[in-house]
């Protein structure tokens, strides 16, 4: 099974823990191979909102250097695993950075067939409070990709570190990481699946691609899928399952 992994902090501590053992169980449930990104190491620039990606093609990103190859391990993965700290109740800067240059590959826009029959896992630690609030933004971006099941992990720690945890509430915590990576990879194994709000979603944005934005480019992409035409991404992965 293949895996691509964004961690929204350089910092090897709580949140990159807290990964760790979602990576160790799916491991133990089948060979793994993780594909890893470090923020902002492996994306050291900021979104300036220059549209190009929007308006004439995200191959003409200024940053397509650092866009491309988490676009490439992200499509060639059968799950995704997004984790971000809290920081100041949201999900960290550097994590909404990155996924604010994937905008094209929003449903009004350029989606990738290959993301809805994905699944994903957002995972966020803090000492206190706010998983929920940045856990919520990491999601908003993935659903608006297409991908339909997301498994959901914050991780409350009321202490600066796991080793500081009261050892009930950590317990807690880690079965709760080791569940959450068992119901991501039993998810992956059942095949592709498209919720019914997903494809709600995708036909309200038919119609925003094809009678209102009149963007060409995203119209011609639309076209070339054959969704135009009244193909769906859903359709075109009938069946499909992990390779692994």
């Amino acid at each position: 099974m293949k895996y691509c992994i964004v961690y929204g902090s350089p910092r090897k501590k709580n949140t990159y823990q807290a990964v760790q053992m979602v990576k160790n169980k799916l491991e133990q449930l089948e060979p793994s191979e993780f594909t890893e990104f470090f923020l902002p190491q492996d994306f050291p620039v900021s979104c300036t909102g220059c549209f190009t990606c929007f308006m004439k093609g995200e191959q003409l990103c200024p940053h397509r250097r650092y866009v491309e190859p988490m676009e490439r391990a992200m499509l060639e993965a059968d799950g995704l695993i997004f984790a971000s700290p809290v920081y100041v109740m949201e999900l960290s800067g550097v994590m909404k950075n990155c996924l604010d240059h994937f905008g094209y590959l929003f449903m009004p826009h350029r989606p990738r067939r290959e993301m809805f029959g994905k699944s994903a896992a957002v995972i966020s630690t803090t000492a206190g409070a706010g998983t929920k609030y940045a856990i919520d933004g990491i999601c908003r971006s993935l659903s608006y990709w297409g991908i339909s099941r997301i498994f959901r992990c914050g991780v409350s720690m009321w202490a600066g570190s796991f080793e500081e945890m009261e050892p009930k509430r950590r317990a807690r915590m880690e079965n709760a990481l080791e569940k959450t990576a068992v119901r991501l990879y039993q998810s992956l194994k059942q095949g592709a699946h498209v919720s019914l709000k997903t494809k709600v979603k995708f036909l309200m944005m038919k119609q925003a691609v094809l009678k209102f934005a009149q963007n060409p480019i995203d119209q011609d992409y639309w076209k070339a899928q054959g969704w135009a035409q009244g193909e769906t991404p859903w359709k075109q992965l009938k069946g499909k399952k992990s390779k692994c």
